[in-house]
């Protein structure tokens, strides 16, 4: 997020010997003459508006960084100063630099966020036993499906399902950023649109700013400044291309021990895309029912009505395993 600058106003502080309010850019009481104490606080003239300045020398003196504090006398110079203006003493070392960058404005109730309700002890141990709870149920649950048993059974049927999707080579409109269309695309139409926020100016952008506030720049100058975002605007697009696309899905089943791909007869500008199959094996077992799927055509095809296999059964029921008994 960029600041951006708007300009700079008149501070003031107050004198901790006579109570009198001071521009900020003066080092002494204009009452009693006392110095500026080292942790002054500055504030606002008027904390509603921004009464600019245009003195180019109060805005240098914002602009050339913090003022320091004399270590001897105590005396407010301004940074670039080698020897205080007060005793004359070196103040290249051990000079106390005024503090700067907070915010004088203070937030708004709207701004302001409620501090975080603190739970009972109560409601803090029913919290901590609902987790562990929680926890519990979880380890159960996954321990569940990975701890399973070794069970014979005999394979009562079977089936299968193979599919193959047909795609044709043909024109098809679509959208994307114009710096995204593909070169060889015919580009129909084109409306700006926005697509991300920059801190720094771009074109086609809308800058899009915050509420003004005051910065204290440790002079007694406040530079009042904005948050601003680049809202950047460019082409989105709708064009034309040639593409394969899907038009067809082939699909043949069947309950035997014999799958088989959909026949196809294709044109010059169609061609075969996903291929998918799937085989289902039926088990009995004691009197119970199970069910195995897989994509493995080889498995399917050993399971014989009648063969004795293997499974590797979870605490739910579900096969996660099986194979021809040994």
């Amino acid at each position: 997020m960029a600041k951006k600058i708007l300009g700079y106003i008149q501070l003031v502080w107050t004198c901790d010997h006579c109570g009198t309010q001071n521009p900020g850019a003066i080092k002494s009481c204009t009452s009693c003459g006392a110095p500026q104490p080292p942790d002054v606080q500055f504030i606002k003239v008027d904390p509603e508006t921004f009464d600019f300045i245009k003195d180019e020398a109060l805005i240098r003196m914002a602009q050339s960084g913090p003022d320091k504090h004399c270590p001897y006398c105590g005396t407010r110079n301004l940074a670039e100063a080698q020897r205080c203006v007060q005793c004359g003493s070196d103040i290249t070392i051990g000079a106390k630099v005024r503090e700067s960058g907070g915010i004088l404005e203070k937030p708004t109730a709207s701004q302001t966020s409620a501090p975080p309700r603190k739970l009972s002890p109560v409601a803090l141990i029913l919290l901590l036993l609902g987790v562990a709870l929680l926890c519990g149920l979880m380890f159960m649950f996954i321990s569940n499906l990975t701890r399973t048993d070794q069970i014979s059974a005999v394979v009562s049927g079977g089936s299968w399902q193979r599919s193959l999707q047909v795609l044709a080579y043909q024109q098809v409109s679509e959208q994307d950023w114009e710096n995204a269309v593909p070169a060889d695309a015919q580009i129909e139409s084109c409306s700006m649109r926005y697509r991300y926020d920059s801190d720094t100016p771009r074109a086609s952008a809308t800058e899009v700013c915050g509420e003004p506030y005051t910065i204290d720049t440790g002079t007694g100058i406040g530079q009042v400044v904005q948050d601003c975002v680049y809202q950047v605007y460019e082409n989105y697009c709708t064009y034309t291309s040639l593409a394969w696309v899907p038009v067809d899905t082939l699909v043949v089943s069947g309950q035997d021990l014999n799958p088989y791909w959909p026949s196809t007869a294709l044109s010059e500008t169609q061609r075969i895309g996903t291929q998918d199959e799937r085989y289902t094996i039926y088990f009995s077992s004691g009197g119970d029912k199970y069910t195995y799927s897989t994509t493995n055509a080889d498995l399917y095809m050993l399971a014989q009505p009648g063969s004795a296999w293997t499974l590797e059964v979870n605490k739910y029921g579900s096969v996660t395993s099986a194979e021809p008994a040994q």
